[in-house]
């Protein structure tokens, strides 16, 4: 592992195949090891929770460009599971061996193929407003239009979908409420900005992606997820509508699932904080 220029502190580390996947780390570093799954787009700049807040939970975040976005190489058909043994090999090159995970929205499915694919290391799954499988019946009922022509896309015409994203811009195609909420959350647009420029470096890459290994089969099954597993989720959430959320609390044994009622996608940045405090051991014995 190395430190490399950027206007940010990051540092890499060299994966088997030569690729390097870029990755910070947050909060207490003698503290527990919770792996960080951004959104879609994002990057390992997300500063959600804030720095004092991570800290003071006793929590060591650790978050990690996925292949083709911020520094991290890019990794053309990559899968939920190559992304989720990205994952376990950073674990690995840090020296850490039990970890939780959490996710927002595009992260959440990561942090899934994680918790399946690594049971003796995964202790406990935090997820919010997390995208369900979209390669179901009924899956893009109630989304914003927007976000369902591009998953629509991804699944029925993928060599389009790059032109698709080049067309639109992630204000613009915000709902009018979710914009409101943005607002409405202190610090919330300073604190997206490094997140989102950084996710951009490499163009659509890393959306492009996520997209196409959203609506493919996921190649696990959430009923063989064996660790606890919480979830939150806005009842007015039109980027990724609440069924998303009763559709995995149904298949993942035991799940919990925390009903937020009137608030949107933007608002689970303010829930990011419980969900991570749901993590600690001490939490989930």
């Amino acid at each position: 592992m190395a430190p490399t220029q950027d206007s940010f502190p990051v540092r890499t580390v060299e994966l088997e195949d030569g690729r390097r996947l870029a990755f910070e780390e947050r909060g207490n570093h003698d503290g527990f090891p919770v792996f960080r799954f951004h959104g879609t787009p994002g990057s390992r700049r997300e500063q959600f929770p804030g720095e004092e807040a991570t800290a003071g939970l006793g929590v060591r975040l650790i978050t990690f460009d996925r292949p083709g976005y911020g520094r991290s190489d890019p990794r053309p058909g990559r899968t939920l599971l190559d992304v989720a043994c990205d994952a376990a090999r950073l674990a690995d090159a840090l020296g850490i061996d039990a970890f939780a995970v959490t996710g927002m929205s595009g992260g959440a499915p990561f942090a899934l193929a994680t918790a399946w694919s690594c049971p003796d290391r995964v202790t406990a799954v935090a997820l919010t407003c997390g995208i369900a499988p979209l390669d179901r019946p009924g899956a893009l009922e109630g989304m914003h239009a927007p976000n369902a022509r591009e998953f629509s896309c991804a699944a029925q015409e993928p060599e389009r979908l790059e032109s698709l994203l080049s067309g639109g811009s992630l204000a613009a195609d915000l709902p009018a409420d979710e914009v409101r909420a943005f607002g409405g959350i202190d610090g919330l647009g300073e604190a997206l900005a490094p997140g989102l420029a950084e996710a951009a470096r490499q163009g659509w890459a890393g959306v492009l992606a996520d997209d196409l290994a959203f609506v493919r089969p996921w190649g696990f099954d959430l009923a063989a997820i064996a660790v606890p597993v919480s979830l939150w989720h806005g009842d007015r959430d039109s980027l990724v509508p609440f069924h998303h959320a009763e559709h995995l609390a149904a298949r993942i044994p035991g799940a919990a699932l925390h009903r937020c009622r009137g608030e949107g996608h933007l608002a689970m940045f303010g829930r990011q904080e419980e969900a991570l405090a749901s993590l600690l051991p001490q939490r989930i014995r």
